[in-house]
């Protein structure tokens, strides 16, 4: 068993050839079984006519039906082998880009072989194109704490994968639809065919691992093939031939709240000021439902006070130190100044582009707990090299308030305030507290409500001398009254010719099981670069950002996502003139914004294979997942190697079934079930002796033989899927 059981859409369009075949060939077929490929009322495939996919004329793979294969040793093994009268009917390849071969020493990169094999396709006249990036790691690459399973794991240096995926996107991205990030992560060191076989693709932790891999690798080739397609790999976690198994780690990982979490800072850029807040709510070591809010630094500093500090028994206290420096370490003092007097200083250094959590509470670089005044600690922290801090806090205070928050510092009276948060949607109470602390002059102070459905809502009140006001922003007359949709999300200005000091409280009922409040401090003006240090997403926290442009013209803004191990994530967006926009940090990082497409590879019976992706799709359907799930790799072994080299088959597997698997039982049970793209595993059997399992499950024998398998294929391009438009005959 394992241990754990349980949009930002990029328009993918592409306009890179507008060649196309001459003609569709229909050849004969002398099938040793026959069938009828679709029966009557079988699937609205049909309306999928040749002539309007191929009248279209376009190169919008999104929208295409595909059925592909994964053939190895194209250029050296099939080419010779196939004739091209067979070969032609192979429209979608899959290609498999193994790191270590591609990049065998460090910036050593040797394209020869993915050059000689993806020639030999485009030399046939192919569609589309998927690379499957994945292991072995090189060696040099190796992170040694994975131990005899480090040929599969991620790298010691995140880094050096974000480059691999960035070459192999720079090189080969003229011509290539689809990039599947690793095959097969679900097939980790806890997964049940490690445990049963031996057999592991992933050695790292899926449930941690595979995301940093994923992001990484969706970055870098959106950033140098921004059409490419980037496909999250398959996450089946046992063998299981239940089709009702096995979908385990798509409903836990595509729950952006609940999965596993990851720590991030975030730094955000716009071409003009903007206003910048980050909410986050909670659910924090399963006991403190709450949640708190914060403005983010104007700038890094040398630095920081932090007046309020607990470790008591009950209280967890953090610091969080981003250094958002793109060269120098930081080497960070830390003095806590306790309350029975004593001062107990730590250091820590941050790396450039880093974030660190300092446990307050614990005994490395805190001061641990203390059931006693020593407890109640003041933090100063110094450093030549400015950094951001923040300091979080849980608590569940005198066994009656349980919650967090999270603080900056404070602020001086002004004439304008921004606040970029807010909310009145049910549940949530949202105020604004004016204090006017002139002892003569009335503050006669404007509002202005921003709200999530583009609309902007001007009201007005006095505030006398020396007095506090508090309006009700979830009220009717000063404020915008409770919206249950998106005009319940509000962002504020406020502005007076008297300064003034304003603050928003926000009390809340989120989501019905998470209870609290937070305060801050507004903005005293906009500023085009804003700082977070704290922010996790996942481990039951859901993080925002919200951003408020106050500005007459749209604002392009930029974001980078600092994580551990000197990750650096980014994302771009427009914000819309005196707008507020709201951004679900756990889905734009997680894997939801990470890929466009996830697969699933239904390692069943054929006659389930349909039913097993019908139950991965109503998964991640439940967990708000819009793209599309498809099949990149499926298929039916059915012979066993003899040492003369003959095929016997086996009392489980022989070639009749293999046939129905990739005709009327297997494929078609995924066409019925919605399925628009699968690739077929495999073309060729290996040479006699060479297959690691002995097991043989090819379309082809290794000398060139077809099995009836492939009539089965053939059929299907022949009687159902397009002939779209052609790739270029070779790469540029």
């Amino acid at each position: 068993m394992r241990k754990v059981e349980r949009d930002t859409r990029i328009a993918v369009t592409a306009a890179r050839v507008e060649s196309r075949k001459s003609s569709t060939l229909h050849l004969a077929l002398a099938l040793c079984l026959t069938f009828l490929l679709i029966s009557t009322g079988n699937l609205a495939l049909t309306a999928l006519g040749r002539g309007e996919a191929e009248a279209a004329g376009e190169r919008n793979v999104a929208d295409w039906y595909i059925l592909g294969l994964d053939a190895r040793d194209y250029a050296s093994r099939v080419v010779p082998r196939v004739p091209l009268s067979e070969r032609q009917w192979v429209r979608h390849h899959k290609v498999l880009v193994v790191w270590a071969k591609a990049e065998p020493q460090q910036d050593v990169f040797n394209w020869s072989y993915f050059d000689q094999e993806i020639n030999a396709r485009l030399a046939d006249g192919t569609d589309s194109l998927m690379l499957l990036l994945t292991a072995a790691t090189p060696k040099w690459a190796r992170d040694p704490s994975y131990g005899d399973q480090a040929d599969k794991a991620p790298p010691r240096d995140l880094r050096d994968w974000y480059d691999f995926c960035s070459r192999v996107a720079e090189k080969y991205g003229s011509v290539v639809d689809f990039y599947e990030i690793w095959n097969e992560p679900g097939w980790d060191r806890d997964s049940t065919a490690w445990y049963n076989y031996g057999i592991y693709h992933f050695g790292g932790q899926v449930e941690t691992d595979y995301l940093p891999l994923l992001q990484l690798a969706y970055q870098a080739i959106k950033e140098k093939d921004p059409t490419g397609i980037v496909v999250c790999g398959d996450l089946q976690c046992t063998n299981d031939p239940d089709p009702d198994r096995g979908t385990e780690l798509y409903g836990l990982l595509f729950d952006d709240v609940n999965r596993p979490g990851q720590d991030v800072s975030v730094k955000v850029e716009a071409a003009r000021p903007i206003v910048a807040e980050r909410p986050m709510y909670f659910r924090y070591n399963s006991a403190w439902d709450d949640g708190h809010d914060s403005l983010g630094a104007a700038a890094p500093a040398s630095d920081w006070y932090f007046a309020e500090g607990c470790t008591r028994p009950g209280f967890n206290t953090y610091l969080c130190l981003q250094n958002p420096g793109e060269v120098e370490t930081a080497q960070v003092k830390i003095d806590y100044y306790c309350g029975d007097g004593s001062v107990i200083p730590k250091s820590v250094d941050v790396p450039p582009r880093s974030r660190l959590t300092v446990a307050v509470h614990g005994e490395g670089l805190g001061i641990g707990v203390h059931d006693n005044a020593r407890g109640d600690v003041s933090i100063k922290v110094h450093s030549k090299v400015p950094v951001v801090a923040e300091r979080p806090m849980y608590f569940n205070y005198a066994g009656m308030w349980a919650g967090g928050h999270d603080s900056l510092g404070a602020a001086a009276p002004a004439s304008d305030w921004y606040f970029a948060e807010g909310c009145t949607r049910p549940g949530f109470h949202t105020y604004l507290c004016l204090q006017n602390p002139d002892p003569e002059e009335t503050a006669q102070v404007e509002i202005e409500y921003y709200c999530g459905d583009g609309s902007v809502i001007p009201k007005s009140v006095d505030v006398p001398p020396r007095s506090r006001r508090t309006v009700a922003v979830h009220g009717d007359e000063l404020g915008i009254g409770v919206h249950d949709n998106a005009r319940g999300d509000v962002s504020i200005k406020v502005h007076s010719k008297v300064p003034v000091v304003a603050e928003r409280p926000m009390y809340f009922n989120y989501a019905g099981s998470k209870r609290g409040g937070h305060v801050t401090m507004g903005a005293l003006s906009p500023s085009t670069v804003w700082y977070f240090a704290e922010g996790c997403t996942g481990y039951s926290i859901e993080e925002y950002l919200c951003l408020q442009n106050p500005n007459t013209d749209e604002v392009e803004v930029s974001l980078s996502f600092m994580m551990n191990r000197g990750i650096t994530l980014r994302r771009s967006l427009t914000l819309a003139p005196r707008s507020r926009t709201t951004l679900c940090l756990n889905y734009l990082i997680g894997f939801h914004g990470s890929c466009d497409m996830v697969t699933a590879h239904p390692y069943k019976n054929p006659q389930d294979w349909g039913r097993y992706y019908a139950n991965v799709v109503n998964v991640l359907r439940s967990r708000g997942f819009t793209g599309e799930v498809v099949v990149s790799e499926v298929g039916w072994a059915h012979g066993k190697d003899e040492e003369d080299g003959t095929y016997v088959e086996t009392s489980d597997f022989n070639e009749q079934r293999q046939a129905e698997a990739i005709g009327p039982v297997g494929v078609n049970s995924l066409l019925q079930n919605g399925c628009r793209k699968i690739w077929i595993y495999r073309m060729m059997d290996e040479d006699p002796g060479t297959s690691w399992d002995q097991l043989y499950s090819g379309l082809f024998r290794y000398d060139g033989t077809k099995c009836m398998a492939w009539d089965m294929y053939k059929q299907w391009q022949q009687s159902l899927f397009p002939d779209y438009p052609n790739l270029p005959s070779s790469l540029p």
